[in-house]
């Protein structure tokens, strides 16, 4: 298997624009979108979307992918484990997107947030695992009828929501969190971001940072966690069935999406492997200007000499 090597976009007029668009005489192999709440609050909001994507120039066989929200359609984060009508709103109208644009697969987060560090404890991880099950069981089902792939990302140690919080989920980081949501749901796939992954890994072998007052307690949940190979790829491996990717580099705690040669880790090894076992990966680089995609090209270039 050779995986696929998309772009990643907001739906707007101007970053689709400039994905959407060959250097060299050679496109990217798809484009996933990142659809925040914005972008699905109402059906005439969906509509106009839609005939945007539609409308939008591609080659044949271009591939898309669909991101969902971390914010919910309530005003509130979006949540796997509360079951409000607002975050099923969401995924009915993710399935709709998907179905329209003709989408491969459709991502969401399993993610708890909230910045109350007392529900860092193995109790808590337990119950709101449970509590995901049925929620996720309703992702698969609208998804499957949608024709999508429905998959889940692990999340990073601390949250930032896209607007600089200091934000915790006593799930969706440890590899043992996603083996047994995918027991119970078999058709369940898995995306591993590696920027969270590395970020993970750090906060698991880095001592507490005096400066945060989260540090401590996160760490001493960290350490009751199950133990995980402590090298990216020995990580990813111990995911189960890893159907997608998004690239992008870390460093420390909370050093996420960085340019590919930029981070701590070195990427090209990832690359190589996963362009063995997943379908696409995607380039989640973070940007200056967010309608110009300069760290995600360079990105895509350095995979495709990886994967060469």
């Amino acid at each position: 298997m050779s995986a696929k090597l998309l772009l990643k976009a907001r739906p707007t007029p101007r970053q689709l624009a400039d994905r959407l668009r060959p250097v060299d005489g050679v496109w990217p192999d798809g484009v996933e979108l990142y659809l925040a709440a914005a972008d699905l609050a109402s059906e005439a909001v969906v509509d106009d979307m839609v005939e945007r994507i539609r409308g939008a120039p591609t080659p044949p066989g271009f591939v898309w992918l669909i991101e969902g929200p971390v914010d919910s359609l309530d005003g509130a984060d979006f949540d796997v484990t509360r079951e409000s009508e607002a975050d099923r709103t969401v995924l009915k109208r993710l399935a709709e997107v998907a179905e329209r644009i003709g989408a491969k697969a459709v991502n969401i987060h399993v993610i708890a947030p909230s910045p109350d560090l007392t529900r860092l404890s193995l109790e808590c991880r337990a119950d709101l695992l449970d509590r995901a099950v049925p929620f996720l069981a309703h992702f698969v089902e609208l998804m499957q009828k949608a024709g999508a792939v429905p998959t889940v990302e692990h999340m990073p140690p601390v949250l930032r929501m896209r607007r600089s919080d200091f934000v915790f989920t006593p799930i969706g980081m440890t590899s043992a969190d996603f083996r047994y949501l995918v027991a119970w749901l078999p058709a369940l796939r898995v995306l591993v971001d590696t920027s969270h992954a590395g970020l993970y890994l750090n906060a698991r072998r880095l001592p507490p940072d005096p400066a945060y007052a989260w540090s401590a307690p996160l760490r001493a949940y960290l350490d009751l966690m199950p133990a995980e190979p402590d090298d990216l790829v020995g990580f990813m491996a111990n995911l189960p069935a890893l159907e997608n990717a998004q690239i992008s580099n870390a460093a420390g705690l909370l050093g996420e999406g960085l340019a590919y040669s930029e981070g701590e880790l070195d990427l090209d090894p990832a690359i190589a492997w996963l362009g063995e076992h997943t379908q696409h990966i995607v380039t989640e680089t973070l940007e200056a200007d967010n309608d110009v995609a300069v760290n995600m090209r360079d990105a895509l270039q350095r995979m495709r000499a990886a994967l060469a």
